[in-house]
């Protein structure tokens, strides 16, 4: 074994203790196991145990060298070479070198010795080739992990609990404070049917919430505590974020330690007549292995966006920055109001599956995608203005004014809808109708110059 290896795997057994857990076997156990004079049963329950503990392979070892010094280097046999490769079918998988294997044994065979006789102490060589595969393993890792995975300050994040009427929880998740003067930010799907919303922050302390923005096309939720100077995570700007750029994904499930490299492949931008119009999202590849919902950060570790979409590879995130557009042209929800909101998860899919189509100008299939989109859930208005736009280009007029007008029963306000509507009824003469919505459109937008 060559001296650097060496002195890694002495380096690491420095702190073997912490290993030791209350189901480690005692110093008679691996005693007699050294000596072979264990019971089948007891055997088997032995080994299956050491093949998990680095501890008490640790104290194997260190017996067997106290019991049986051994000078002269041997072959290490095949019937044990054959024993090790069976208990160790993942090895080849674990790192990207095929010759694992073949490069433990070669260690085994510079670092312990055997004579032939001794066939009763073959475990002994397995036990020391598990300790050394796990310790290389420990250590190759971390020599070959991503140095620049940035670390978050985890008093940036509070818990949110949505509670039913009774105040038994239904959910929890983990919000980020994204402002020192107390607006957090948060997933909105939690967060459906809460009567009330409690947010535990770092210390311990507890707010309750009474009111929210929200928004089910980015699946965003804003609300907003009676705090100062609170930790905030600093926000990536959207115009900062490039195509190509290597970001992290770090999944909800997990602490704010897990993560995993995406890289930015592409913007997509909802249906808006001007440029501030519509919702932006930014469109990410990554090798999740499970679908789940996450935050993206940089590798300074700025927030960049909220994952809306739970598949496997592509994925859109809403822009982390967009809370302030939300809190500024959003009407606060009442918490009551929660309990009407319908999420489904399988909706954005179908919905970002629909964007991806519509910008290939794939019409058809996009079509088919919004609608799925909306039977799942009928307040995604942004599917509903996508569906709408996409009839107006297939001359489907009809369709197109009630896509409108779902958007509407929805959101009075929305003033894009509105203008599509009125433009759908002048284009058919209801020059009445259509005074009456552009007005309306007006008085929320004055200077919105196509109303004009």
């Amino acid at each position: 074994m060559s001296m650097d290896m060496e002195t890694k795997i002495k380096e690491a057994l420095k702190d073997i203790d912490r290993f030791r857990t209350p189901e480690c076997l005692d110093d008679s156990t691996i005693g007699r196991y050294a000596e072979s004079s264990l019971a089948e049963p007891q055997q088997q329950a032995v080994e299956t145990h050491l093949r998990t503990c680095l501890y008490c392979l640790k104290q194997l070892n260190d017996m067997t060298e106290l019991l049986h010094s051994q000078k002269q280097p041997v072959p290490l046999s095949t019937r044990l070479a054959a024993r090790l490769k069976e208990i160790l079918p993942e090895a080849d998988n674990v790192l990207p070198h095929n010759n694992l294997f073949s490069t433990i044994i070669q260690h085994l065979k510079e670092y312990f010795t055997f004579s032939p006789q001794l066939w009763r102490f073959s475990a002994i060589g397995l036990a020391a080739a598990w300790m050394v595969f796990l310790i290389s393993t420990a250590v190759l890792r971390h020599e070959g992990g991503h140095s620049s995975v940035p670390r978050l300050n985890p008093d940036s994040f509070v818990k949110i609990s949505a509670l039913d009427q009774a105040g038994k929880v239904l959910r929890e998740q983990r919000g980020v404070i994204v402002s020192s003067d107390g607006y957090i930010e948060s997933n909105l799907q939690p967060l459906a049917g809460a009567y009330i919303i409690k947010v535990t922050l770092r210390d311990g302390r507890t707010r309750e919430i009474r009111n929210i923005w929200k928004d089910e096309d980015t699946n965003l939720a804003v609300m907003k505590i009676d705090d100062n100077q609170l930790p905030e995570i600093p926000i990536s700007e959207i115009e900062n974020i490039k195509i190509g750029q290597t970001v992290f994904f770090k999944p909800d499930s997990d602490d704010e330690d897990t993560s995993s490299e995406a890289i930015v492949c592409d913007f997509k931008q909802t249906p808006g007549r001007r440029s501030s119009g519509g919702n932006q999202y930014i469109q990410i590849a990554t090798q999740k292995v499970k679908k789940e919902t996450g935050k993206i950060v940089d590798e300074k570790g700025n927030l960049v966006g909220f994952v809306i979409t739970e598949e496997k590879n592509i994925n859109l995130a809403a822009p982390a920055s967009s809370f302030r557009q939300l809190v500024k042209t959003g009407k606060v929800t009442p918490i009551s109001d929660l309990k009407q909101v319908s999420f489904s998860g399988d909706a954005l899919n179908l919905y970002m599956k629909g964007i991806l189509a519509r910008d290939a100008q794939r019409w058809d299939e996009a079509i088919f995608h919004f609608q799925r989109a909306v039977k799942l859930n009928p307040r995604l208005s942004g599917a509903h203005l996508e569906l709408g736009d996409l009839y107006y280009k297939k001359h489907q007029f009809d369709k197109e004014a009630q896509e409108y007008e779902a958007v509407l029963k929805v959101n009075p306000d929305n003033v894009d809808a509105l203008y599509g509507l009125a433009w759908n009824k002048e284009s058919f003469g209801k020059y009445k109708e259509a005074t009456e919505l552009y007005k309306k459109a007006l008085a929320l937008d004055p200077e919105d110059t196509d109303i004009l």
